[in-house]
């Protein structure tokens, strides 16, 4: 019998999960399509909303963003296969930029053709996630409280 979305989500989120799920961006600066995401929050079952952070391969995009906008370097985090089996190729976290889903969100974009049952992503990598999220001066106080 397999256990429904709606009720795996729920019970196995955790701080470092990695979903996978299509999101839309506005405009033509970004392309809109499936993408990781890594959990945030620290008590993500409990929390009204999750605090996610996204990767992208465009690593030098990112990094003439965050130097344009004078912007710590540690805000963008980069990680390459060897450190998570779930990337294929290096990519990178702009730390500045956090997503805000809720519960039913997530399961919503699971079902809709998401995907889960990735590792987790690693404490040394989520550590520096943590770091640049506290270090950008973009990201609010009350998300860096959930941290």
């Amino acid at each position: 019998m397999d256990i429904p979305i709606k009720v795996r989500v729920p019970l196995s989120i955790e701080q470092g999960s990695i979903f996978n799920f299509h999101i839309d961006f506005d405009g033509a600066r970004r392309k809109s399509g499936n993408r990781y995401f890594v959990v945030m929050n620290c008590n993500p079952r409990t929390d009204k909303v999750l605090i996610m952070v996204t990767s992208t391969t465009q690593i030098e995009k990112r990094k003439e963003f965050i130097k344009k906008a004078k912007i710590s370097e540690k805000t963008l985090v980069i990680v390459n296969p060897k450190e998570c089996s779930t990337f294929k190729t290096e990519s990178a976290f702009n730390c500045n930029d956090v997503h805000e889903v809720s519960m039913e969100g997530l399961v919503r974009k699971i079902e809709a053709g998401g995907s889960m049952n990735y590792p987790k992503i690693s404490d040394s990598i989520l550590k520096k996630l943590i770091s640049g999220i506290t270090e950008s001066p973009i990201v609010t106080e009350e998300i860096k409280k959930l941290l």
